[in-house]
């Protein structure tokens, strides 16, 4: 009988995959003064990370990479603590109105092994990129609506149709439905949408509780869709729902 030795190869993988950052936006009017965002990383691991942050520009056609400081430039998170980096942009004067974007990378850098004796271990380090927009102007998101209702079904408020940005901006938007004239409105949702994106109106579905109960007795007197912009506060949108 012949003795068959199999070889487990372990190899132990330290996953960095997995970066907590909040926010993940920027979406300021960055003429005039210019404008600061802070951001905050969180270290959810065992181990000790240091990350690196840096621009890019690449196939971007309007950057406003020149226009950016980050402080500070590395970052380095002990087990389960964060830490925090802030953006300024400001554009130059006479710089052209419209939309701006770049790249901000967030990349883990190698760290020595404590114990160099540790060679079965191999490290796949993070590398998080996320586009910032920054706008020059009086830019605002403009809303475009095909089809829209919205029902009840129980508990469960349903929104139906397509919800479009075709405006000259990116930006978050805030949903409310409200009775006549924008009476007693009710805070149901919000979407980010990109300049010329659309969306299925489902993405506000939602389940509502006890503490809807006036929108679930009352739902047939909230005939209104007002939609805001997140940045700015301005009404976007006020339209009685067909």
């Amino acid at each position: 009988m012949k003795n068959i030795f199999i070889l487990f190869i372990l190899l132990t993988f330290n996953i960095f995959g997995y970066i907590n950052i909040n926010p993940v936006t920027f979406d300021k009017k960055i003429d005039d003064k210019g404008e600061v965002q802070e951001y905050t990383l969180y270290n959810p691991t065992r181990n000790t990370l240091k990350y690196q942050l840096y621009l890019t520009d690449e196939g971007i056609e309007k950057s406003m990479k020149n226009w950016i400081e980050i402080f500070p430039t590395t970052v380095t998170l002990k087990p389960g603590r964060s830490g925090k980096f802030k953006v300024f942009v400001k554009a130059p004067k006479g710089a052209p109105r419209g939309e701006y974007l770049v790249t901000v990378g967030v990349k883990e850098i190698a760290l020595p092994k404590v114990n160099s004796n540790e060679t079965s271990t191999v490290q796949i380090l993070t590398h998080l990129k996320m586009d910032l927009a920054g706008y020059v102007g009086n830019l605002n998101p403009k809303i475009f609506l095909k089809d829209f209702s919205t029902t009840l079904d129980e508990d469960n408020l349903n929104f139906h149709g397509l919800i479009a940005n075709v405006g000259e901006r990116r930006g978050t938007l805030d949903f409310y439905l409200a009775e006549s004239k924008g009476k007693n409105s009710v805070y149901v949702g919000d979407l980010r949408l990109l300049k010329g994106e659309k969306v299925t109106a489902s993405k506000l579905n939602q389940k509502l509780t006890k503490h809807d109960k006036d929108l679930i007795k009352n739902f047939s007197k909230y005939n209104t869709l007002i939609i805001k912009d997140s940045l700015s506060k301005k009404v976007l949108y006020e339209e009685k729902i067909k």
